[in-house]
């Protein structure tokens, strides 16, 4: 289920457990959509894909899950690298927000759950997929704009490795797209991105 959010699109999935798939900048927002919470999953560390989670693990006392090469960046521990005008502007944001990192963040290796993690590294080093069903939670490695779209390259940290990532998503059976941005988009929508790659 998609909540309101901000900053970017959060989900909350019923897994026998119930899981935020990433909580935006708004914390008041998502906590007033959400009663029970066993979990949160990150799927990659720019801030407004999780400058909410100190506060929402606050409240419910749940941990919070990342690729671990993207948790050192998750904790402040490591900045992003960004390039050209739209990278000037996440380096403001990023001071603006001034995001307080999580207190637990645990290894999505270890996380317990129905749904397949993918590690599609590129846009950060510790990008994520989650395949749940036929759905697939992509984080920023597409975006819904008009369909699907690519993430712009200024915010990548490797974009050649982001071009395989998306490439590598051929691989998984899934029909819906839901991305960190935008409205969800096809299978469909996915092969026409992958088309522009392959066959430029």
């Amino acid at each position: 289920m998609k909540l309101k959010s901000r900053g970017c699109n959060v989900y909350l999935i019923d897994d026998e457990r119930f899981y935020l798939i990433d909580t935006g900048t708004n914390a008041d927002l998502i906590l007033k959509q959400v009663k029970e919470l066993d979990g949160i999953i990150i799927t990659h560390a720019h801030f407004d894909h999780f400058a909410a989670a100190y506060k929402v693990q606050k409240e419910f006392g749940c941990p919070v899950f990342a690729h671990r090469i993207d948790i050192p960046y998750l904790l402040g521990e490591k900045k992003f690298q960004y390039s050209g005008l739209l990278g000037l502007l996440a380096k403001i944001g990023e001071r603006l927000f001034r995001a307080k990192p999580p207190e637990e963040v645990r290894d999505v290796d270890n996380l317990d759950i129905k749904a397949q993690i993918i590690h599609t590294p590129g846009h950060t080093p510790g990008s994520i997929c989650i395949l749940k069903e036929e759905k697939l939670y992509c984080g920023d490695l597409l975006r819904g704009r008009n369909g699907l779209d690519l993430s712009p390259k200024s915010f990548c940290s490797d974009y050649n490795q982001y071009l395989n990532s998306v490439k590598k998503i051929a691989e998984l059976q899934f029909d819906v797209v839901m991305p960190g941005h935008g409205s969800a988009g096809s299978r469909e929508h996915y092969d026409e991105i992958l088309r522009k790659i392959i066959l430029p």
